[in-house]
């Protein structure tokens, strides 16, 4: 873990885009816990319309991230398109922010944030592209490292946000905050950010070079990759659906043991995020990926069997730890598979981000009709042994431990 801290802090450009990393999550986590209630409470929307327009916003940002990520492979430098979709973000959530109507939410939220929110992927390839001089297991490890820095923000934005807008009537000052977070990166990336050295120079993505890769998506292979995946990191999304309405409906638990509990799994994640980097010098990504889903589905047995709210306290712990590595290391996973084309590489993670929520719904939609939501927890254990049933069937030879 030091050793992976270290080559970060070695890679002055790696640094930056760490930091950068932290404040994209700070502009994603200032608006999505506060989406519906600001939809739906302050502004007036239906059910249905917040409903159809969360499904559009996500369909345009797995298009959008996709197809940006693409071609961002074709550039020497990712600076310029960084910097532009940035400040598309800036537009976005600020005309929110300034001008709070449901035209202007609707708008902004469908047609100009998805371009903001395609910014994680090229972070990350940028990043990818710094710890190409690393041996495999080395670039693992720091990768791991970086994205721990997204789950630094949703620790610290959310609950700063909460505090500071507390006697305010609603939370659109939040879309301000995300606004702000989003001009930060812009000015990081035009006047700190420097182009990667390992960047040969700018050839750009032909047309037939744009459809190849897009083929590379739908490949069986690829395919049971991706729906592998998503039933594996679709039970983290599961698990947030299960467990407050278990807590505070059938339980008597309240809604700040929800918050408190959601923190505290936020906050556990951290350190084991850095601890997986570590082990990722002795045990194969892939081991460890299987580790946590494994661990994960059993600890969501857990609960079907509590009786008292502070169980989901205790739960918090190995939930965290298990967590930490299905959300840190699948990014890996899939640039890994296209060493040489990192823009690629991580834009499977949208795919695997919409692919994900759509298991974890509809699982969530048929258990809790027929077997309660204790009933359902029982169904994330067994899309655990699905997915990486799923993994093992294509991908048993990237298994090593040493």
């Amino acid at each position: 873990m030091s050793s992976s801290l270290r080559q970060i802090a070695d890679r002055p450009q790696l640094v930056i885009l760490s930091i950068m990393i932290f404040v994209q999550g700070c502009a994603y986590g200032s608006t999505l816990p506060y989406l519906g209630v600001t939809a739906i409470g302050a502004l007036g929307m239906s059910d249905q319309a917040y409903s159809a327009l969360t499904v559009v916003a996500s369909i345009m940002t797995v298009a959008i991230s996709v197809s940006l990520g693409i071609l961002s492979d074709g550039m020497g430098d990712k600076r310029k398109m960084i910097a532009l979709l940035a400040f598309a973000g800036t537009i976005g959530y600020g005309a929110i922010f300034l001008f709070p109507s449901v035209t202007v939410f609707v708008v902004a939220t469908a047609l100009v944030i998805p371009f903001a929110q395609a910014v994680h992927s090229l972070l990350f390839a940028s990043a990818r592209i710094e710890t190409s001089a690393l041996s495999q297991r080395d670039a693992a490890a720091v990768n791991t490292v970086v994205r721990s820095f997204m789950s630094m923000s949703w620790v610290v934005m959310p609950a700063v946000l909460g505090l500071a807008l507390s006697r305010s009537t609603n939370m659109i000052g939040a879309w301000g905050a995300a606004a702000a977070c989003t001009l930060l990166i812009v000015l990081a990336s035009l006047l700190v950010l420097s182009p990667p050295k390992a960047a040969t120079s700018a050839t750009g993505t032909s047309g037939a070079q744009f459809f190849e890769a897009l083929r590379e998506l739908v490949r069986a292979e690829m395919l049971i990759r991706m729906i592998a995946m998503a039933a594996v990191t679709g039970i983290t999304r599961l698990a947030m659906m299960i467990w407050p309405l278990i807590l505070t409906l059938e339980l008597g638990g309240s809604t700040r043991d929800v918050g408190f509990i959601a923190a505290l799994v936020a906050f556990i994640e951290i350190p084991f995020m850095l601890v997986a980097a570590m082990l990722l010098k002795r045990v194969s990504l892939l081991m460890l990926i299987i580790v946590s889903a494994l661990l994960y589905g059993l600890h969501m047995v857990g609960f079907a069997f509590a009786t008292a709210p502070w169980h989901f306290y205790a739960l918090a712990v190995p939930g965290a730890a298990a967590a930490a590595g299905l959300l840190s290391l699948p990014i890996t996973y899939f640039q890994e598979l296209f060493p040489t084309r990192p823009g690629l590489g991580t834009a499977f993670m949208p795919i695997n981000s919409f692919l994900g929520n759509a298991v974890a719904a509809s699982t969530f939609a048929i258990g809790a009709h027929f077997f309660g939501y204790s009933g359902t927890a029982l169904l994330g254990l067994g899309l655990a042994v699905a997915g990486v049933a799923g993994l093992l069937a294509i991908d048993k030879d990237r298994i090593r431990l040493t």
